[in-house]
């Protein structure tokens, strides 16, 4: 069962600063995440789901990226007035993040063994040479790369090879939150569940919580808790996976589901959300999805709509 809140994000605000626009990529952003427990952030692209975990990590880009407002708050201490010292010391071994790109995530004229012992001496000096090598090799092995790749260079690994050692790389100190943007959108489907499986069976020997980014709610069904629905740098749906599934309540949540196609009906239509997501720099006025609801009312244009509910909430006038 998920403990006590290990991450807390309270009204989030993330403005990317230009010299002609402001784009506000997160808005008022509340989610919490409890010791053990499994958090699924699903939306489209530009829902503001990787500028969300990247606050988390204080990696926002700045300039033009800004944090406006808000709490980050782990294990208690606010994160957003932590100075760079003190985040590097939590990244890794208190939060840690599988990147969305495997094929730029690593340094290409690094060999895997450096850049994994990198990160084991940066968080424990007291490590020998040696004694961090072969911890090193022990974790690679954990998620099916031969110790004997140790040497080896980026290029030499296959997308999935190379997912592997990211993960490695995440969880070589054993953090309390894993933070994984999209592990799997640049893989196979057969790739995707074999690293996924890894994801999971570390995150069961470890007792890390996980906040899971992905586009797929198949993979939030497997794998989450609970999940939240993300539209326009704001969440509009939150509730156990359970709740949301069987009893959606935000109309973006069930045009997502009505995207998906059904293999028990082959004749059945795809309904997918008319539009596209507004301009982060363009907001529509009121509830930012009005413009693409299909069962908007007048009070949709003028007013955004409050939470509602316990436990599962929604952001709708509906």
């Amino acid at each position: 069962m998920p403990g006590n809140v290990i991450l807390e994000i309270k009204n989030l605000h993330v403005y990317y600063l230009t010299e002609t626009e402001t784009a506000k990529a997160v808005r008022g952003v509340n989610l919490e995440i409890r010791a053990g427990e499994s958090v699924g952030l699903v939306g489209e692209t530009g829902a503001g789901k990787t500028t969300t975990c990247l606050s988390v990590m204080r990696l926002v880009p700045d300039p033009p990226g800004v944090i406006v407002d808000g709490e980050i708050n782990f294990k208690g201490e606010n994160l957003i007035f932590a100075d760079e010292k003190r985040c590097r010391a939590i990244r890794g071994e208190g939060i840690s993040m599988i990147f969305q790109d495997p094929m730029t995530a690593l340094n290409p004229v690094m060999t895997v063994g450096e850049q994994l012992m990198e990160v084991v001496r940066e968080h424990n000096k007291k490590l020998s040479k040696a004694e961090a090598k072969a911890l090193v090799i022990r974790s690679l092995e954990r998620v099916g790369v031969k110790g004997d790749r140790f040497n080896d260079y980026p290029h030499q690994f296959s997308g999935g090879m190379k997912q592997r050692v990211i993960i490695t790389m995440a969880l070589l100190c054993e953090p309390e939150l894993l933070i994984a943007d999209e592990p799997t959108t640049a893989l196979d489907v057969t790739i995707q569940a074999q690293v996924l499986d890894i994801i999971r069976g570390l995150q069961r020997e470890t007792g890390a919580s996980m906040l899971l980014v992905t586009h797929d709610l198949g993979v939030v069904a497997e794998t989450c808790d609970r999940v939240a629905i993300m539209y326009a740098g704001n969440i509009v749906e939150l509730g156990t996976v359970k709740e949301v599934f069987r009893n959606k309540r935000h109309p973006y949540t069930e045009g997502l589901f009505n995207s998906i196609p059904r293999l028990e009906n082959e004749n059945r239509r795809l309904m997918p959300i008319d539009g596209l997501p507004p301009n982060p720099a363009d907001l529509p006025e009121g509830c930012a999805f009005h413009p693409r609801c299909r069962r908007r009312l007048p009070i949709c244009e003028r007013e955004a709509p409050p939470m509602k509910g316990e436990g599962h909430i929604y952001a709708c006038h509906l």
